[in-house]
């Protein structure tokens, strides 16, 4: 999954939202610098990314894009993935979409200082374009995944993998309604643990 499930599975909590957020820039051991509420967060960040990977029916949904994104496969079906999020939203949330985005843009910019650096850099930009209300549509889905591409070191074809992707709408999101209830679940239960301590 990708920014807008790891924010929405932030459980509207602030340390959580910003320990998820960083998640991928916060390396090896570099976690245990944080304060304890952050790294539970990270911790939940890492947990669902293994999650996700090792889902069957991710797994199925990444076998369908291999031909279009090859190596790359898994992190772009964590982004189409958060378009099927938004899709179905009002399925699998219980807060409006708009009034969680608000208050992910807010905790976030609020918390700035806190990140590390290059991503210090980078959120202004992604604040500006309301990232998160990007994945709701086919543009912003494209331009998401253009974005994506520039930092690789092999390419992707994004026009026939969004084409196929639409065109083949129905399994993925039949996959994505048999995963995204069990990621729910056990992110759930990490929180509970992270709250018995």
């Amino acid at each position: 999954m990708n920014h807008t499930a790891h924010c929405y599975l932030s459980f509207s909590n602030s340390d959580l939202l910003l320990g998820n957020f960083i998640g991928d820039f916060v390396k090896g051991r570099t976690w245990e610098k944080y304060p304890v509420p952050v790294q539970q967060g990270i911790l939940l960040h890492r947990s669902i990314d293994s999650f996700t990977d090792n889902h069957d029916a991710t797994r199925k949904s990444v076998g369908r894009i291999r031909p279009f994104a090859g190596r790359y496969a898994p992190p772009v079906m964590d982004i189409l993935y958060d378009h099927l999020l938004c899709k179905y939203w009002g399925e699998v949330a219980e807060v409006d979409f708009d009034a969680f985005a608000d208050w992910a843009y807010a905790n976030l910019e609020s918390r700035k200082a806190e990140m590390p650096e290059k991503l210090q850099r980078r959120l202004p930009h992604m604040l500006a374009g309301r990232f998160l209300h990007g994945y709701q549509t086919r543009e912003g889905l494209e331009w998401v995944l253009q974005q994506f591409e520039r930092r690789l070191l092999g390419k992707i074809d994004t026009v026939a993998l969004l084409g196929y992707f639409f065109e083949h709408m129905e399994q993925f999101s039949e996959d994505f309604k048999v995963f995204f209830p069990d990621l729910q679940e056990m992110t759930r239960h990490k929180r509970a643990l992270f709250l018995a301590g």
